[in-house]
């Protein structure tokens, strides 16, 4: 019987030995392949500005600005300057700094799908973003910048400055 196993054994590993060696490395390989896309948040801030979804809510703040105006509402007044200082301040981190660009993005999010399918990426994570990239240290980065920004529809200066904004470092800025 310890012979028959041992044969039986033998005989199975002499199969696995003969198998084609790109298959053990195909396996391997496709386990370890993981890519993710990353992107400039920058770039995505600045073709965020003056896109259809940034004039939409500064459109839709001007309403309201008008309307507690209109109605002498002081308290209102007050709440959305600060709203809009705080929007700009924002924006400013994002457009020149490395803030997270989530809520920016999230006018895109019926086109992130599409953008990491055509990328073949898993993920979608900010260059700046170390932490969340080292919690992916093999993965080939994809880089899906302008993919994004497109997704905003820039006009030929929106999408110039986008581009041009890669080429600098970020500033340093309070998050």
């Amino acid at each position: 019987m310890k012979i028959h196993i041992r044969s039986l054994s033998i005989s199975v590993f002499l199969v696995l030995a003969a198998l084609p060696q790109p298959l053990h490395g195909q396996a391997s390989k496709a386990k370890g392949a993981e890519r993710i896309g990353v992107y400039d948040s920058r770039a995505v801030a600045v073709a965020y500005v003056g896109s259809g979804f940034q004039q939409q809510r500064m459109k839709e703040l001007s309403r309201q600005f008008e309307q507690a105006k209109q109605a002498g509402n002081v308290s209102e007044i007050s709440r959305l300057e600060a709203e809009g200082q705080a929007w700009q301040a924002r924006l400013h981190r994002q457009g020149f700094g490395t803030a997270p660009v989530e809520d920016i993005l999230s006018h895109i999010a019926g086109d992130l799908p599409g953008i990491q399918e055509a990328a073949g990426v898993t993920n979608l994570i900010s260059k700046w973003n170390t932490a969340e990239l080292k919690k992916h240290p093999k993965a080939e980065q994809i880089d899906v910048t302008m993919q994004l920004v497109d997704a905003f529809h820039p006009n030929s200066t929106q999408r110039k400055r986008a581009i041009e904004i890669q080429r600098k470092s970020p500033q340093k800025l309070k998050q």
